[in-house]
């Protein structure tokens, strides 16, 4: 213990003192180089499949008109977004693009079938309203057009008083 007694002292001064402070920040950021690759996929399931494995479209009896253009709108979408077809001027969904083979008959069939619709709509609305179908077809192809995306076809009135085609500008 008296061996101790002079080292007691000492320990305690250094306990109390604070130990000497030590820098870890840099004078410049660290830098980290980093190599990424990021693949975004979109599946998208009509493109997968041949058109003769496309389920067959509902009877025309089978639901009203509004149920059936809701339930071909992808394909009408998809034919629109591939340049493919486009809103006319008479509201009516147009062919742009003669594509062969069955996938041409395929969108040649959606695109009649839409257009029979579009028709039988337009037709009660101006029944209903007692005003000229043509005069329906103008105000629905408005509507079609304002509500197209941008790039796809519309048609709109020439200088000259005919039709012609242009993607459209948002």
């Amino acid at each position: 213990m008296e061996k101790l007694t002079p080292v007691l002292p000492v320990l305690l001064l250094l306990a109390g003192c604070s130990a000497p402070s030590v820098n870890l920040a840099t004078s410049e950021p660290i830098k980290v180089d980093i190599a990424m690759r990021l693949d975004v996929f979109q599946h998208n399931p009509t493109a997968d499949k041949k058109p003769a494995a496309k389920p067959a479209s509902e009877p025309a009896g089978a639901a009203d008109p509004q149920t059936r253009r809701r339930n071909r709108l992808a394909d009408i979408q998809q034919f629109k977004n591939s340049r493919i077809v486009g809103e006319g001027h008479e509201s009516l969904v147009v062919i742009r693009v003669d594509t062969p083979g069955d996938y041409g008959d395929y969108i040649r069939k959606v695109v009649a079938e839409e257009n029979d619709d579009r028709m039988t709509l337009m037709k009660a609305a101006a029944d209903k309203e007692k005003i000229s179908l043509p005069e329906i077809q103008k105000r629905q192809a408005a509507i079609w057009q304002k509500m197209a995306f941008k790039d796809e076809w519309i048609e709109v009135p020439a200088p000259d008083g005919s039709w012609k085609w242009v993607r459209k500008e948002v």
